[in-house]
């Protein structure tokens, strides 16, 4: 995982936001300069502009135009943010062009221009207060504590300094001082630098290129002094230059290039939409990068970000979503913190509903002032990302999405995704997209079951499904048929249901809706009756309910049976071959009841309906067989059960018309409370939950029925007593 470095560069060839040209301008003036007069020249440039790129690259240029060494000016940099003591800047300032001088070749140079230094060092730095507009500056003494006997004869400043200016005209070789990073010492550091360079800016041969952030530094002079800062900047600076405000293109270009390299190197192709990207680049990443130093801190973070998520975040939220962490981290805390406002929920449909809808738009500008944030911009940059929070605040940039669409590509406006984003927690993630991917591009029939069962064995059987359809547009064409009969083949052994919100939905519906989903798809009517017909010559106990399903759907959509308008879209075979499969299955029912019980087959009521619907004498007999057994007898009665859920929770209802011309209430009634209460083992749980919801909802008003626990605590006092 390579970072991006901030550091900054160091020669024009390395220089990708077009600042070559005036560094090499500014190198070049710097050169040319030719009057021994002192000039201090101001270089500014917000935070992270690249002021020190091109200060390095002005360095290299008069390097490159010395072509003699006795031609060459003495570079000295002097950076005060990288020493500890920042309170001794003007010491250490002296300490580090002593240094510099004697490092040089030249001997008569470090001689006459050295001792004459350091003799004004001393005197300088004896003088406990440095005159600062008619105020004084304390000035710690480290180098005169050093001077020995040449304190206690006094330290003549005028004499010194007059000696230290002869040394610079006779030697005539030019001195440039730059001083950088000033902008990020504290106001009283900063007055310090500006104090010594106004009492040491003059000397002959000696320029000095002071970088700064101008109204970071226009603020501290005022605010220490309480003086006019800006008309004190233009006494000190003689030639200001302000760094070329940089074109947002190559910003554009140089983060789209880190982009891509880091794409690049990961193990599995990744894939965004572009007209959604253009929308999240618009709104939710330009609006915030204005620096290359924001480019490097976005991309070091997504990078991190991303490389661990990929396989489960959408590429284009996740840019946007590093991009305000980084950069406008308020708004990114409270994205984190309102995920119903953002996704949606319960709560937030029931506010929706009401006659008088909140004015979110008002109520999420307010926040986002109070936060201190741009509140358009805010806006703009959330609704892009969150359809729900777009459509409370009327902010459509982006056409409609739908739920499917927003599951599928792992946006975080999925309410069961966005935790993802913010906790980097993959355990949120139930079955894992890499899983999901396999079952619908790579893998075997034989394969997907085996996945299937041990999915639904954790218990994440409707996380996987609901993320299958979610993805069914992007099913290979030639893989429609294998993911439907896999659909319609394992259905019968999904058992239970998911609650949404007071509603109940039976697992095996899933794989149903997913079945016809995939079957919608397929093309011609011949393919439908294939798919169909070969799951329903495979059916047995298990999934011959999954068939019923499909018929009496079919049925309906033709106006047969209990239908009566015709629904084209549910028409996926032909009559003639809808009469194929009524055929097949009463061939499928009779050879199950013929070896097995088809008592606890999943959808009994639905299988026993088609049966006696296409084939009345055989359904007939099958029920009187097992109305010789009293068991079997209730067991018929415990597989016609419906279940109901309501605010009292939730239970067993039974319709009579399943089996009045079979047997009354009165005589269930009466078979429950004569059975031997004692072999009540041999039924299911779930039947016993039946009988004794039978039994306290017998002759009561629906409004009334008992639920499952007061059922549960009937079939206590059945066995206890």
């Amino acid at each position: 995982m390579n970072y991006s470095s901030d550091r900054p560069i160091e020669n024009c060839d390395q220089d990708l936001l077009g600042r070559a040209a005036f560094s090499k301008q500014l190198g070049k003036a710097l050169f040319e300069y030719k009057s021994s007069d002192g000039l201090v020249i101001g270089l500014y440039g917000k935070w992270g502009t690249g002021k020190t790129s091109v200060i390095n690259m002005a360095i290299n240029e008069v390097n490159s135009l010395a072509t003699e060494d006795n031609s060459k000016p003495l570079i000295i940099r002097f950076m005060p943010w990288n020493y500890s003591d920042k309170n001794n800047l003007i010491s250490l300032f002296f300490q580090k062009l002593k240094k510099s001088i004697d490092y040089q070749d030249n001997e008569d140079f470090k001689k006459k221009v050295g001792e004459a230094l350091s003799d004004y060092a001393d005197a300088f730095d004896v003088l406990a207060v440095i005159p600062f507009w008619g105020a004084g500056a304390p000035v710690l003494k480290e180098l005169a504590k050093a001077s020995g006997e040449k304190l206690k004869n006094g330290a003549d400043l005028d004499k010194t300094r007059h000696k230290l200016e002869q040394a610079l005209l006779n030697t005539n070789k030019r001195i440039i001082i730059v001083i950088d990073d000033i902008d990020r010492l504290t106001n009283s550091q900063i007055r310090d630098i500006f104090q010594l360079v106004k009492q040491v800016a003059d000397f002959p041969n000696v320029i000095y290129v002071l970088v700064m952030d101008r109204d970071v530094v226009r603020s501290a002079l005022t605010e220490v002094h309480n003086i006019d800062g800006n008309e004190y900047l233009e006494k000190i600076i003689q030639i200001p230059f302000e760094i070329p405000e940089l074109r947002k293109s190559r910003l554009h270009t140089i983060l789209f290039s880190k982009f891509n390299q880091i794409i690049q190197e990961l193990p599995l192709d990744v894939k965004w939409d572009q007209q959604y990207w253009s929308i999240v680049f618009q709104y939710c990443v330009s609006p915030y990068i204005n620096t290359l130093r924001d480019v490097n801190r976005v991309i070091n973070t997504f990078q991190f970000r991303y490389g661990a998520l990929y396989q489960e975040t959408a590429f284009e939220d996740m840019v946007g979503l590093t991009t305000i962490e980084v950069l406008e981290p308020e708004l990114y805390k409270w994205i984190r913190s309102n995920k119903e406002a953002v996704c949606g929920g319960f709560m937030h449909s029931f506010l929706s509903a009401q006659e008088k809808k909140p004015d979110y738009r008002k109520q999420y500008a307010e926040e986002f002032a109070s936060l201190g944030l741009d509140p358009d911009k805010s806006i703009k940059c959330v609704a892009t990302l969150f359809p729900v929070f777009a459509n409370d605040v009327n902010e459509h940039s982006i056409g409609y999405q739908d739920r499917a669409s927003i599951r599928g590509r792992m946006r975080v406006a999925h309410e069961e995704r966005f935790d993802l984003y913010f906790s980097f927690d993959l355990e949120d993630i139930k079955v894992s997209r890499s899983v999901i991917n396999d079952c619908i591009y790579n893998l075997d029939a034989d394969s997907i079951k085996l996945i299937i069962k041990e999915i639904n064995n954790q218990g994440n059987i409707i996380y996987f499904i609901e993320e299958l359809r979610a993805l069914v547009n992007i099913v290979p064409y030639n893989r429609l048929d294998l993911l439907a009969s896999v659909m319609i083949d394992v259905q019968g052994s999904f058992q239970g249901e998911k609650t949404k919100a007071i509603f109940a939905i039976p697992l095996s519906d899933y794989a149903d809706f997913y079945a016809q989903d995939l079957l919608q798809k397929l093309k011609t009517e011949e393919e439908r009756f294939n798919v169909v017909y070969t799951a329903a010559e495979h059916a047995d106990k298990h999934n011959i309910g999954a068939i019923a399903r499909i018929i009496n759907r079919i049925e309906l959509s033709y106006g047969r049976l209990a239908g009566n308008t015709e629904k084209q879209e549910d028409q996926i075979i032909s009559i003639e071959h809808l009469q194929d499969m009524e055929q097949l299955f009463i061939k499928k029912v009779q050879d199950i009841v013929a070896e097995d019980d088809l008592l606890d087959a999943s959808g009994f009521g639905l299988i026993v309906y088609l049966w006696k619907s296409f084939d009345r004498e055989g359904a007939q007999r099958y029920i009187t067989g097992l109305f010789e057994d009293d068991a079997k007898k209730l067991r018929f009665i415990c597989a016609l059960a419906g279940k109901w859920t309501g605010t009292n929770g939730c239970g067993w209802s039974f319709n009579s018309k399943d089996y009045s011309e079979y047997i009354s209430d009165e005589e269930i009634y009466n078979l429950i409370q004569r059975y031997d209460k004692q072999r009540l083992q041999e039924f299911a749980f779930l039947d016993q939950v039946k009988l004794a919801s039978f039994v306290l909802n017998y002759k009561k008003e629906e409004v009334y029925y008992a639920n499952e626990q007061k059922a549960k605590e009937l079939i206590e006092d059945w066995i206890s007593s």
